[in-house]
């Protein structure tokens, strides 16, 4: 596909917040971008393309010209800030929950960003635990789900092998490298909803699943996200 058949696909909505990103992104960095820098630097759609977008969010009073150089105001930047915080939580979801490679990840979240509600954005932060940061090390703005904390608090989530001996958790996601690992995983009565119990770690993983013992490769058990259970 084209340059010019990738920017023709894109929403008109779609391409705007495009551009509130990349002007977030590049002020966060310290670069100050012109239309032509813009075009270049979203590797996506002619310059023409990209200066027609440029001008509605102008006409629209989210960007600033001046000496050729693009600026957010500041009803852009609260916009752009909320698209650069649902970009970041979706890294975290599918790289580092999801365990997707950088490049998927990249390309789900661009998509993903489009479309998430300010709700669903404060679910999918909350599930992760508030994470500060993406998986580029850039920060993740804090949104109001993150407001009435008053410390980082621990994902709602984790892996299995991240659970200290005699802990329990409810299974909520199974993401095996392996699609055979899965029905065997299922086989076995981990699936979601089970509530597994770390009985030791080592020198193997042994979970309690309904009343009975599993060994399983350390491999698999990175692949089994439970939320953690406190209560008895």
């Amino acid at each position: 596909m084209n340059e010019t058949a990738i920017f023709n696909v894109r929403s008109p909505a779609a391409a705007r917040e495009e551009v509130l990103e990349e002007l977030w992104t590049s002020h966060e960095a310290g670069h100050a971008l012109s239309v032509r820098e813009l075009a270049r630097t979203i590797h996506a759609g002619p310059d023409e393309g990209w200066g027609g977008v440029v001008q509605e969010l102008v006409d629209s009073g989210l960007v600033e010209v001046a000496d050729g150089e693009l600026t957010l105001t500041a009803a852009g930047q609260h916009q752009a800030r909320e698209i650069v915080r649902r970009h970041r939580l979706a890294e975290v979801l599918f790289h580092q929950v999801l365990d997707l490679p950088m490049a998927v990840t990249e390309n789900e979240a661009c998509g993903v960003e489009h479309v998430l509600t300010a709700q669903a954005t404060d679910a999918v932060c909350s599930f992760l635990g508030h994470p500060p940061v993406c998986p580029h090390g850039r920060p993740i703005p804090n949104g109001p789900c993150c407001s009435t904390l008053t410390r980082r608090v621990a994902p709602l989530i984790c892996r299995l092998a991240d659970l200290d001996p005699g802990e329990r958790g409810r299974v909520v996601l199974l993401a095996p490298r392996h699609r055979e690992r899965l029905e065997q995983l299922t086989d076995l009565g981990v699936m979601p909803g089970a509530v597994l119990t770390l009985r030791q770690r080592k020198p193997s993983l042994v979970v309690e699943v309904d009343r009975t013992l599993l060994a399983l490769e350390d491999e698999i058990a990175q692949g089994i996200y439970v939320r953690p259970l406190t209560e008895w």
